[in-house]
């Protein structure tokens, strides 16, 4: 079946009345209709509570990685020594890069 301008598709099917302009929709401003708030008046509760679970893991995730990083102490890895001349060469590589 080809969908053009000039198939003979009927209006229940395209949601369109006449001219262009859907049942749903307010041709002047727009806005939804009544007819649309009650169509979707039963799927708002379960859109909301999909919303929220949706929210929730991507929150949850971030939470535990921030409180997990934030427990970690890195007192048992241990730092080397480092003598005086190689800070200084290194403070001056440091500088030379800037």
């Amino acid at each position: 079946m080809v969908i053009g301008p000039r198939s003979k598709i009927p209006g229940f099917v395209t949601n369109k009345c006449r001219k262009g302009q859907t049942r749903y929709r307010d041709p002047i401003t727009h806005q939804m209709t009544p007819a649309l708030y009650r169509v979707r008046a039963p799927f708002f509760k379960r859109n909301m509570i999909g919303l929220a679970i949706c929210t929730a893991i991507p929150l949850t995730v971030y939470y535990y990685t921030f409180s997990t990083l934030n427990k970690d102490e890195f007192s048992d890895i241990p730092i080397p020594p480092i003598s005086d001349e190689e800070l200084s060469k290194l403070k001056k590589e440091y500088a030379e890069k800037k």
